[in-house]
């Protein structure tokens, strides 16, 4: 195998797979774009790589991001993902999932998915897709905002140069 050259961050195995795979690629699914927005928020003022190396205990944690799964979770839940080591345990980052599992919920109904919410803002200018991102989701700054316009695809994802990702080399 070809020892590619890539971003300085994806320096792990795990880091490696999510940059070669998943990083600027939009998710296939309504849950997967809900875990993408649900891991980014998450990742606020942490690592990713803290983030990347909790996601099976996120997905087990957020119902494998099931969007009308997590918008139903109570109070007791939320108590209860307080305990759980497994995940980041901060409280009103646990109330923005199921919150932003709530408006994605009402996304679906507005334009049919939540895939197809983010397909329309995928043509928007990207002043307008952070500011839409910020606007619309719980738990989500400029930053944030920024992190799921790249790890979604939504905004191309800024390679660093000499990765065999980045735009000239692509």
């Amino acid at each position: 195998m070809v020892d590619l050259k890539r971003c300085a961050w994806a320096n792990d195995a795990q880091l490696i797979e999510y940059h070669d795979t998943e990083w600027g690629v939009a998710p296939a699914s309504d849950a997967e774009w809900l875990e993408k927005v649900v891991l980014e928020t998450f990742q606020a003022g942490l690592s990713w790589k803290t983030i990347l190396h909790k996601r099976d205990n996120f997905r087990l944690a957020f119902h494998e991001f099931s969007p009308r799964s997590v918008a139903a979770m109570t109070g007791t839940d939320i108590v209860n993902l307080m305990q759980n080591a497994g995940i980041i345990r901060h409280r009103k980052k646990i109330e923005a999932a199921v919150a932003n599992a709530q408006i994605a919920l009402q996304l679906s109904e507005q334009h049919g998915s939540l895939s197809r919410f983010f397909e329309l803002l995928q043509r928007k200018p990207a002043e307008e897709i952070r500011a839409s991102l910020q606007s619309t989701f719980r738990f989500t700054g400029p930053t944030t905002a920024e992190s799921i316009a790249f790890a979604t695809g939504l905004l191309p994802a800024p390679h660093e140069p000499g990765c065999w990702k980045s735009e000239p080399d692509c």
